[in-house]
C-alpha cells in the first residue's frame, strides 16, 4: 500500500547495535494524526529474511496498540529489541517499521539498520525430535527417541533433561548425562508411560527436551504426547420401576402426581464429561420432566447423580397403567460411543385416584354389559404357523401362516399366565371372507414362510413366501412398501430372512439353495428389487436338491451361518471388500449324525441362533434327529486346499445334547446374554436350557439334567402338534411360540 501524508512518522534514531546476551535496546517512533478524523495506529517491525514462528519473539511494544487520537495529535512508541530477528544471525539486518492505521486504511513503513554483533558464547549443541507427536493409552509406555548433534569444535559435557510432563511418568530417570565429541551426534530414547485410566485424562501433553552445557547455548526441541480416550460411562439405576401413589391409598388421593428416578453415573473413561438427560420412549408424551442438576458433570472416577422427576395425569377411575420410558445419556464428548447401556429403560405405574376397592362393583357390572354388547371372536390363524417374532421395543408380535396371512398381537404388562394366547388391543385391519378380522394384519397371495422386523425401524416386517417373493410391509397398517423377486429364478421358495444390523442388507435363504443379498443405500431408501448378489450353496457343495431351512448373522454381522439338508450348515465370513460388496465364502462344517455318520436328503439343520451380546460367536444349531449343539466359531479351523471357494471347516463342538425325544428340533433362540437357550420341535414342546458360562448344557438346573418344559403344562403329555418357531424377549422374560395348532402363545420365564 502506498505512503500517504495523512500519516506523518519519524524515528529517533535510523541505526542500532545489539550484543545478544547483554540487555535489550531500544528506539522510538513518533507518529502525528495529520489526517481529518480520529484514528488509531499500530506498529510492526519486519525484518529482512526473517522466518516468522508462532512460538519466536524478538521485540515488544510499549504500547502494543495507541488509542484513538483527533486530527492533528502525536502518538509515541518504545520499540524493545531483545533477541536477534533471525537466530543465531550475526551481522547487519535491515528492519522495516510498518506504522498502520484501521480507520484511514493507510501505513506507513521507515527504514532502520540494526548491527548484530557477535556473542561471546558459542553455539555448540542442537536437539532434534525425529517424531514429535506420539498417542499412547493410559498404562502403555512409549519410546521418545531424541538426537542431539555437538556443533562445535571441542567436546561438550550434557545434561538432557525431559520436562514438561510429570516425571512420575518418566520411566527410569528424566535426566541424562553424556559426553558428546566435536562434530558427532548421540541418540538416546526417554521411555513414557501415562498411569492408570483416571489419572491420566484424554489430552495432548506438551513436552521439552533440553540439552544443557558449560561451553554452549541451551538447545531444546518441543514435542507432544496425545492420551487417547479409553473406557466407558456405567449408567445405572437402583429402581427402574416406580409408581403413582407410592402406598395404595384407602381414600381418594388426587394430589399425587410424581415420581422419582436416581439415574446414576460412574465414569470408568478418562474423559472429562457432561451429561445431558433426554427422555422418551412409548409413553414419554404423556408426562413431563424435570432434572437435577440440568446437565451433570463427571470428572475421572467420580459418580454423579441426576434426579428425575417424572409428573403424568392420573385418571379419576380405572384400573392402574404401566407407562414405559426409556431415559437415554447425551455425553459432551462422544468419542467412546455413548453410555454403558445407552439407555435406560423405566417403568412407572399409575394408579386411578379412586381407589379400585370403590370401583369394583361398577367394573363387574360394566364388564359384563360390555361383553355381551361387544363379544368378539376369538383371534386366531386358520393354517399352521410357520413364523413368530417380536419386535425390537418388545410391545408386539407379528405371525405368519400357511393361511397366507400376517397376524398383529400386542404383549400388555407381563400380566398373562402361561400357555395363554395373546390378545390383539388393536383394530382390525383387514377383512376377508376367509379370514377371521380380529388381528388381521395382511393377506399375501401364497403360504408365508417367515416373519423378520426391520432392525432400527420397528414398525416394518419383512416377510419370505413360496412363490419366491419377498414383500415389505408397514405395521401396524399393512401396507405394502416393496415387492423383491430374483427375476432370473421366480418361485424359488424362501425358507429364511435375515436383515444386518443396520437394515441396509437383506439375507434370504431359498428352497433351491440360493443365498440372496438384496441391498439399500440408506434407512430413507427402499431396497433395489433384484438381488445385488446370489450366492450358490448347493453348486458350491456339489450336492443337488439342497435346501437352506435357515439362515443366521453373527452379532457383528461378520459371519453368515446357512443350514439345511444332508446334516450340513455353511459358515461364510462377509467380504471386506465394499467395492464390490461379494460374499467370501472360506469354510464349510459338515455336522455329522451320532449314529452312522452320514446325513441323507432328509436329514436337516433346523434351527439356528447366535448368542446376541457375546463377543465371541456363540452359535447354535439343532436337527432332525432332536439333538442341540453349540459352537465357538471364533475357535473354528480351516483345513484343506485354502484356494478353494469353500472349505472344510475343523470345529470341535462346546456341547451336544439330545432333547426330550429323538424327534426334530426346528427352532431355537437365545436371552440376551446366553444363559437361556429355548427350543421348539415336533415333540410339540417348548423347552428352556439353562447355559454354562462354557455355553455347555447347565444339568445343575434340573434334577434330570433335562430342559424345563414351559409348554404343554404336563410335561409328560407331549403334543402332536409341531412348534415352528419361537423367539425369546429378555427385557420382559418372555417366550412366544407359533405351532402347527394354528396358535401363537406367550410362556412367561421364572
Amino acid at each position: 500500500m502506498e505512503s500517504n501524508n495523512v500519516i506523518g512518522a519519524s524515528l529517533s534514531t535510523t541505526s542500532l547495535r545489539f550484543y545478544p546476551n547483554k540487555g535489550e535496546v531500544s528506539f522510538e517512533v513518533t507518529v502525528n494524526n495529520d489526517s481529518d478524523r480520529f484514528a488509531n495506529f499500530q506498529l510492526e517491525l519486519i525484518a529482512a529474511g526473517e522466518i516468522r514462528k508462532l512460538d519466536y519473539r524478538w521485540y515488544r511494544l510499549e504500547p502494543e496498540v495507541a488509542a484513538a487520537k483527533p486530527p492533528g495529535s502525536s502518538t509515541k512508541f518504545q520499540v524493545f529489541i531483545f533477541n536477534t530477528p533471525i537466530p543465531a544471525f550475526v551481522g547487519t539486518v535491515n528492519l522495516t517499521v510498518k506504522i498502520f492505521s484501521p480507520q484511514l486504511a493507510r501505513e506507513r513503513r521507515l527504514p532502520l539498520r540494526l548491527e548484530i554483533e557477535q556473542d561471546d558464547k558459542p553455539i555448540l549443541l542442537s536437539v532434534e525430535l525425529p517424531i514429535r507427536a506420539f498417542q499412547v493409552y493410559p498404562g502403555n509406555s512409549i519410546d521418545i527417541p531424541v538426537r542431539v548433534r555437538n556443533q562445535g569444535q571441542v567436546a561438550s559435557n550434557v545434561l538432557l533433561r525431559f520436562t514438561g510432563i510429570d516425571s512420575s511418568w518418566v520411566t527410569n530417570s528424566a535426566e541424562r548425562r553424556f559426553t558428546i565429541n566435536p562434530g558427532s551426534q548421540t541418540e538416546l530414547t526417554f521411555q513414557c508411560q501415562p498411569p492408570s485410566v483416571v489419572q491420566a485424562p484424554s489430552q495432548n501433553y506438551v513436552f521439552t527436551v533440553e540439552a544443557t552445557s558449560n561451553n554452549s547455548y541451551p538447545a531444546d526441541a518441543k514435542g507432544n504426547i496425545e492420551v487417547l480416550p479409553v473406557g466407558f460411562i456405567k449408567f445405572s439405576t437402583p429402581q427402574y420401576k416406580q409408581r403413582i401413589p407410592q402406598r395404595d391409598p384407602w381414600l381418594p388421593d388426587w394430589k399425587s402426581k410424581t415420581a422419582s428416578y436416581d439415574l446414576l453415573f460412574k465414569n470408568n473413561s478418562n474423559l472429562r464429561q457432561e451429561i445431558n438427560v433426554q427422555m422418551r420412549g412409548r409413553d414419554s408424551g404423556k408426562c413431563t420432566f424435570k432434572k437435577f442438576p440440568e446437565v451433570a458433570n463427571l470428572d475421572l472416577a467420580e459418580t454423579a447423580k441426576v434426579v428425575l422427576e417424572v409428573t403424568t395425569k392420573r385418571p379419576w377411575v380405572g384400573v392402574g397403567k404401566t407407562l414405559f420410558l426409556e431415559a437415554r445419556a447425551e455425553l459432551s464428548d462422544q468419542r467412546l460411543g455413548s453410555t454403558d447401556p445407552a439407555t435406560q429403560s423405566l417403568e412407572l405405574k399409575v394408579l386411578p385416584i379412586i381407589p379400585l376397592w370403590l370401583q369394583l362393583a361398577i367394573l363387574a357390572l360394566i364388564a359384563a354389559l360390555l361383553a355381551l354388547l361387544f363379544r368378539e371372536e376369538a383371534i386366531a390363524h386358520t393354517g399352521s404357523v410357520n413364523s413368530v417374532r417380536v419386535s425390537g421395543i418388545g410391545s408386539s408380535v407379528v405371525s405368519a401362516s400357511d393361511d397366507c396371512t400376517l397376524r398383529l398381537w400386542r404383549i400388555g404388562n407381563n400380566t398373562l399366565p402361561p400357555e395363554e394366547t395373546v390378545k390383539f388391543s388393536g383394530k382390525p385391519l383387514a377383512c376377508s371372507k376367509l379370514q377371521k378380522r380380529q388381528g388381521l394384519l395382511a393377506i399375501a397371495n401364497d403360504i408365508i414362510r417367515v416373519v423378520r422386523f426391520v432392525p432400527v425401524e420397528n414398525d416394518r416386517v419383512a416377510i419370505g413366501l413360496d412363490n419366491g417373493v419377498i414383500e415389505l410391509r408397514k405395521v401396524p397398517t399393512g401396507q405394502q412398501n416393496i415387492t423383491l423377486q430374483d427375476s432370473k429364478q421366480p418361485g424359488d421358495r424362501v425358507f429364511d430372512l435375515a436383515f444386518t444390523t443396520d437394515s441396509l442388507n437383506l439375507l434370504s435363504g431359498s428352497g433351491k439353495g440360493k443365498l440372496r443379498r438384496w441391498s439399500r443405500t440408506s434407512v430413507d431408501t427402499e431396497f433395489q428389487q433384484e438381488p445385488v448378489e446370489t450366492f450358490d450353496l448347493e453348486k458350491q457343495q456339489k450336492l443337488t436338491q439342497f435346501q437352506i431351512r435357515a439362515i443366521a448373522l453373527s452379532p457383528d454381522d461378520k459371519i453368515i451361518v446357512a443350514s439345511g439338508n444332508f446334516n450340513r450348515f455353511l459358515v461364510l465370513p462377509v467380504g471386506s471388500n465394499q467395492s464390490n460388496n461379494q460374499f467370501k465364502g472360506i469354510s464349510l462344517q459338515k455336522l455329522e449324525k451320532l449314529s452312522d455318520g452320514r446325513g441323507g436328503s432328509n436329514d436337516f439343520v433346523f434351527g439356528l441362533a447366535f448368542i446376541p451380546s457375546s463377543k465371541e460367536k456363540i452359535l447354535a444349531t439343532s436337527d432332525s434327529s432332536g439333538f442341540i449343539t453349540t459352537w465357538n466359531l471364533s475357535q473354528c479351523k480351516t483345513v484343506g486346499n485354502t484356494q478353494q471357494q469353500i472349505n472344510n471347516l475343523e470345529c470341535t463342538p462346546l456341547d451336544r445334547w439330545q432333547g426330550e425325544s429323538s424327534n426334530p428340533i426346528r427352532t431355537l433362540a437365545f436371552n440376551e446374554d446366553g444363559s437361556l437357550l429355548v427350543s421348539g420341535g415336533d415333540d410339540g414342546r417348548v423347552i428352556i436350557w439353562h447355559l454354562t458360562r462354557e455355553h455347555k448344557l447347565d444339568k445343575t438346573k434340573s434334577p434330570t439334567g433335562k430342559g424345563i418344559i414351559i409348554f404343554p403344562s404336563n410335561k409328560y403329555i407331549p403334543s402332536d402338534k409341531k412348534i415352528n418357531s419361537v423367539d425369546f424377549k429378555s427385557s420382559q422374560n418372555v417366550v412366544i411360540s407359533g405351532s402347527e395348532d394354528f396358535q401363537v402363545r406367550l410362556h412367561h420365564i421364572k
